[in-house]
């Protein structure tokens, strides 16, 4: 089961930023709460879309990757 549309954006924010960013970063860019970031993206975390690093910085994963590849690929079909 993939992440839903609104979970994605987080994802979609850290590989704007090169793929490696801070949750304060995650934060502003989906313009949300710092807790309420750090909260989804530990929950994405968990679910192996993004690496938590014991610095505070967030990864994007392979996994991660694939999702926003085919959900690109699925707003071109739609």
């Amino acid at each position: 089961m993939g992440v839903s549309g609104s979970e994605l954006e987080a994802p979609k924010a850290v590989k704007e930023e090169g793929g490696r960013t801070t949750i304060q970063a995650v934060s502003r860019k989906m313009r949300i709460d710092t807790n309420y970031a750090r909260l989804l993206c530990t929950s994405l975390a968990r679910a192996d879309y993004l690496d938590l690093l014991a610095s505070g910085i967030l990864v994007l994963t392979p996994k991660g990757k694939r999702e926003l590849e085919g959900r690109k690929g699925e707003q071109r079909l739609g």
